[in-house]
């Protein structure tokens, strides 16, 4: 357990230093930064066999031929198959080493590099954001949902090509994504939501999205020629994880970022940041009471944006030397979400963490004895 406790300790302390108590250390600040990047992907590309879905693809990658990066199959596993390019990912490290533990290592390495990159160029505070992303979706990323970090990792670098209107390119970063994992289509739907603002007409929207959930069934009707997305579709109908599953999401994907962003916008004319992805954000909440698996899935796609937004908001107020009716409430806000996104991370389905604790590496007793660690896959 210490091992993920070390990375979440070292970044709060850094944001408390370098973001929130402005000290100027540059130097000191990078060196933290690149040990962090080292610190994660030694922990994630040398674990052993740590994560639920990390288990299941490595057999699959234990059983697939190594002749050759171009020798695969799309058939893949028994819930319809690899998308492509990650069928090819999955060859080509099998072509240049026979081990599992290279495409962990290959595949953390393109994720860590993708997520500090981001997170370089889209906010100043680097540690406050990067805590936020342990805190809410990093280790889900990189030991879980393995295709889907990555057709996440498409999205972050093609969201200029939204931003800016340039629909060519923004469409072929979209097709690669798909090409990564299914769940990428939504992208295809969001240049249609740029007009969204937090704003009252919003609220309308949410309630209208809320009176109509029992009428998304109609939004797959669309897919249900697409063989793989239809069975997925129908795969996750059948899934249902109770009533406090849905207000967890609802709170977590709705109530919090839309009351918050709302209230910073509308009390202290703050310009959001990301602020139609943000109202997209907690549209997918109102849907997962519909739907929490599938709708909450397509919130993987803005979560960084929205760590990126919340850090620009909440700092800002931790930075007020005096007290403040305002800063209460971002500080009782930020507790409840330290909470809130914390349980949502590593507690949901039930006990979700037993799949990644206790920690092993590839260097412990058990990886060296190929011995079987059971976490209920």
């Amino acid at each position: 357990m210490l091992v993920y406790i070390i990375p979440f300790f070292v970044t709060f302390l850094s944001s408390i230093v370098y973001d929130v108590c402005k000290h100027n250390d540059k130097s000191a600040e990078i060196l933290i930064f690149i040990g962090l990047y080292l610190y994660l992907t030694c922990l994630i590309g040398f674990r052993y066999m740590v994560g639920g879905d990390s288990f299941v693809y490595m057999s699959y990658f234990n059983s697939i031929s190594n002749n050759g990066m171009f020798d695969i199959s799309w058939d893949g596993d028994g819930d319809g198959g690899f998308q492509p390019f990650f069928a090819f990912l999955f060859s080509f490290a099998k072509t240049i080493y026979p081990s599992f533990i290279f495409f962990q290592i290959l595949h953390i390495l393109i994720i860590n590099t993708c997520l500090f990159y981001f997170i370089s160029q889209r906010s100043e505070y680097r540690f406050s954001v990067l805590f936020l992303f342990l805190l809410m979706f990093y280790i889900n990323f990189t030991v879980e949902i393995l295709r889907e970090s990555l057709a996440v990792m498409v999205f972050l670098f093609n969201y200029k090509n939204l931003e800016n209107n340039k629909w060519l390119k923004y469409y072929i970063g979209v097709f690669i994504a798909v090409m990564f994992h299914l769940s990428a289509i939504f992208l295809i739907f969001l240049p249609f939501l740029k007009f969204l603002k937090l704003n009252i007409t919003y609220i309308i929207v949410l309630f209208i999205a809320l009176l109509a959930l029992n009428q998304l069934n109609y939004l797959f009707v669309f897919f249900e020629n697409v063989e793989k997305i239809n069975k997925k579709v129908n795969d996750y109908s059948e899934a249902s994880y109770g009533w406090k599953s849905t207000v967890l999401f609802f709170v977590t994907r709705t109530l919090i970022p839309v009351g918050l962003l709302l209230w910073a916008k509308t009390k202290f004319n703050i310009a959001i940041k990301y602020e139609f992805l943000i109202c997209v954000f907690g549209i997918l909440g109102i849907c997962s009471i519909f739907n929490t698996i599938i709708f909450t899935r397509f919130t993987n796609y803005i979560m960084p944006f929205y760590c990126i937004v919340l850090a620009d908001i909440l700092i800002p107020f931790f930075r007020l030397k005096i007290f403040t009716p305002g800063k209460l409430i971002t500080t009782v806000t930020f507790v409840i979400m330290l909470f809130t996104y914390g349980y949502a991370s590593f507690y949901w389905p039930e006990r979700y963490y037993v799949k990644w604790v206790p920690y092993y590496s590839i260097f412990s007793y058990e990886a060296e004895n190929d011995k079987f660690i059971d976490r209920n896959y």
